[in-house]
């Protein structure tokens, strides 16, 4: 259970948390938080403690989860010259708990809403040492610093919202043709968004005011620098017609810097004084921020979207306070538009989790199945020699980057879209933040018999994952098999491709990985074991080798990639919401949201067998190679800490001559996936198909036609060509 402290403050404070204080004692009855406050702070704290920040306030904060606050400023009831200063005790609550992104949402019109993230300790608002004022009063001078660091967080929590939204549009804002500080932050904007796979458009803060000024389409996020935040989230209030439709955050992203706080909410309005102790001002914003922090939290995020929804209700229908009500529309007190509030979160009818997005089927409804071409195809061996290009560009091996464009080129060429080329930027991001390293040497454990220990040493998993299948092909045909672990390294894309590889010596290759933490064993709410794919290749007489490539779980973790990135939902089964509920939102799973389901999906579906044989590939994996398991294991594509993945894998080889004439494996593997494909279907338009069969004629129609890209993953291919200066040239369209 959560714990919310309320600290009302200054001015219209109080007014404007009554009703979200009513909500939350409401919510704690029903045993869903608890309320602890009102707590002093700010200017009347200062008048009533000689304190702006009481000790007893601190103390309520520390052991909250989360602050709610009315505002903190100039208070008519206050002398000036009891408290000059009120502001001070936001600066040091947010400086106390580091909480230094700021994430402000503004319905800006009955349609759109603009989130707008941005850094809220350090930049434009750095610490004393930052600023100074001369004796004399003649010079003053304000300094800015950013880090990529900072610059980062602030891009990748834009996109952990945009995700959380289903898409849209994300524009990254700043003043890079002027200030230094704006190009780091461009740079680092589009390094981050295209690791993300996520399309970025960047705009200088003029042209950015301009739009949301002139009613331009709004974007669904913007990240930006915190003054440049600050005025245009103001501007954005101002456009949807009140400062008061602006509910603020403050996150520190992590673990709590000190006590349990993470996250202080208050609307963005500020102390309001003309309008204090009147019964005029606007609630909503303190709605708005109640519902940020609801939404913050898993155990509470399905009421913050019930709270959503209903403040969009009376901002829609009304009743209104004095800055909303339309011409010839009597104003409202602010009591009358907070009950309106609670009314209609009260009201019975379907929550938000249960109601579709427009144009989206609701949940568990058939999908409609459309076949669209895609708009942009580009040559499998063009898309290979520009991939090893900006590899190279980055610090990597010839060699190395030669291999991660063929391992990535046989997935994009099988139709493995997820593990294909649409990871290139994800990879380029790691080893530019060194979570993979570019360039060094795998070093190979053995006693010279069939078995082998390989350390990775941080390296990208392709190259590594080719060195141990090396390893194993050699010993397979010494002794007949060869078996190789592989450890400290990182995501090695499709399990499939070695496996390919092994059986088209005339070998039988498996191969195996575990990855970071997305699914959830059976029977638990939280994930645990990764998708953990098991890949088997098999010469087969007059044919391409059949490849068998499996996730564990029930889909691969790409497969809700893809679905964010075309903004559809899926199937109910391939995962569970943050509450362990199933789900047929992308958003709500993927990524680091809640949990994809072992292969089976339920109990009655026999997930047991996909949650073995996911376990089963972690002890073959990472058991056997002494690397870490299960929440111990990085992920790549998105954050899960600044260490090495440490990924492991399993190579291993058998050659069939050791078991007789190897003409025979081939020819009885041909004849029973013959009799398999003769089997009389259920469905005439569906006949039956067996492992890699799919594939394989894909790979001969994209060889001829060259290899598709959805709209997401060639924007975002172009921006990683501009960032290391290798232009995608060789694009076919249509």
């Amino acid at each position: 259970m959560i714990r919310v402290a309320l600290l009302p403050g200054d001015g219209v404070g109080a007014e404007v948390l009554d009703g979200p204080a009513r909500l939350l004692r409401g919510l704690a009855d029903r045993g869903l938080v608890e309320v602890t406050g009102p707590w002093p702070v700010g200017a009347t704290a200062a008048r009533d403690t000689g304190s702006v920040l009481p000790e007893e306030t601190l103390a309520a904060c520390d052991a909250a989860d989360a602050i709610l606050l009315g505002a903190v400023g100039e208070d008519p009831r206050v002398p000036a010259d009891v408290c000059p200063r009120p502001e001070v005790a936001l600066h040091r609550l947010r400086e106390r708990y580091d909480l230094r992104i700021s994430v402000r949402e503004i319905p800006v019109d009955e349609t759109s809403d603009l989130t707008v993230v941005r850094n809220l300790i350090g930049g434009s608002y750095g610490g004393a040492a930052d600023r100074t004022y001369s004796a004399d009063g003649g010079e003053a001078a304000d300094v800015l610093r950013l880090t990529p660091g900072r610059v980062a967080e602030v891009v990748h929590l834009g996109c952990d919202v945009l995700a959380q939204r289903g898409g849209g549009r994300l524009v990254s804002v700043d003043k890079a043709n002027l200030y230094a500080t704006g190009r780091l932050w461009r740079q680092v904007a589009g390094e981050v968004a295209a690791a993300r796979g996520v399309a970025v458009e960047h705009r200088y803060v003029d042209r950015a005011a301009y739009e949301l000024g002139a009613g331009a389409e709004v974007p669904a996020v913007i990240v930006t620098e915190g003054l440049l935040g600050d005025i245009l989230s103001d501007l954005a209030a101002g456009r949807a017609g009140s400062p008061a439709l602006c509910g603020s955050a403050s996150i520190h992203p992590g673990e709590p810097a000190r006590g349990r706080c993470v996250g202080l909410f208050e609307p963005a309005h500020g102390s309001a004084p003309r309008r204090a102790g009147r019964d005029q001002a606007d609630p909503l914003g303190g709605f708005l921020a109640l519902v940020a922090l609801l939404q913050h939290f898993d155990a509470t995020r399905e009421a913050g979207a019930r709270l959503r929804a209903a403040t969009r209700t009376v901002l829609r229908t009304g009743p209104w306070t004095y800055d909303l009500a339309p011409e010839g529309v009597d104003p409202v007190s602010t009591a009358t538009v907070a009950d309106a509030v609670l009314a209609a979160f009260d009201a019975p009818g379907p929550t938000p989790a249960d109601a579709a997005a427009p144009g989206v089927p609701a949940p568990g409804t058939a999908l409609p199945v459309e076949v669209h071409e895609p708009e942009v195809r580009v040559p499998a061996d063009a898309l290979a020699g520009w991939t090893a290009d900006v590899l190279e560009a980055v610090g990597v091996r010839p060699a190395y980057a030669r291999d991660v464009a063929e391992v990535l080129g046989y997935a994009d060429l099988s139709g493995i879209d997820s593990h294909g080329i649409a990871r290139l930027p994800a990879y380029v991001q790691a080893l530019r933040t060194g979570v993979i390293v570019p360039d060094g040497e795998p070093v190979v454990h053995s006693d010279g018999g069939a078995v082998a220990l390989v350390d990775g040493c941080h390296l990208l998993g392709h190259p590594v994952s080719r060195v141990a299948l090396a390893e194993a092909v050699a010993r397979a045909r010494t002794h007949g098999i060869g078996w190789v672990n592989v450890r400290n390294s990182s995501h090695h894309g499709p399990s499939g491709a070695y496996a390919y590889e092994a059986a088209q010596l005339g070998l039988v290759g498996l191969a195996a990985t575990n990855t970071g933490p997305v699914v959830a064993p059976t029977g638990a709410a939280r994930p645990y074991l990764g998708t953990n794919p098991l890949a088997l290749g098999l010469p087969v007489a007059g044919e391409e080798p059949m490849v068998f490539d499996m996730a564990t779980s029930a889909v691969a973790g790409g497969k809700f990639e893809i679905a964010l990135r075309a903004g559809k939902r899926v199937p109910l089964g391939w995962g569970i919401d943050p509450e362990g509920r199933p789900t047929t939102d992308p958003a709500a799973v993927y990524p680091a949201k809640g949990a994809l389901l072992p292969l089976g999906s339920d109990r009655e579906r026999s997930s047991h067998k996909g949650y073995g044989l996911g376990l089963l590939v972690e002890i073959l994996t990472a058991v056997l190679a002494h690397g870490p398991t299960g929440p111990g294991v990085g992920n790549l594509t998105f954050r899960a800490g600044g260490g090495h993945p440490d990924v492991s894998h399993l190579v291993a080889v058998l050659d069939p001559a050791r078991l007789g004439d190897p003409g025979a494996v081939r020819t009885g593997a041909r004849e029973l996936l013959d009799g398999l494909r003769a089997l009389a279907p259920v469905d005439e338009d569906l006949p039956v198909r067996t492992p890699g069969q799919r594939a394989a004629a894909e790979r001969a129609r994209r060889r001829e036609r060259g290899v598709p890209l959805d709209a997401e993953t060639h924007r975002a291919l172009h921006a990683l060509a501009e960032q290391v200066g290798r232009p995608l040239d060789a694009v076919v369209r249509g």
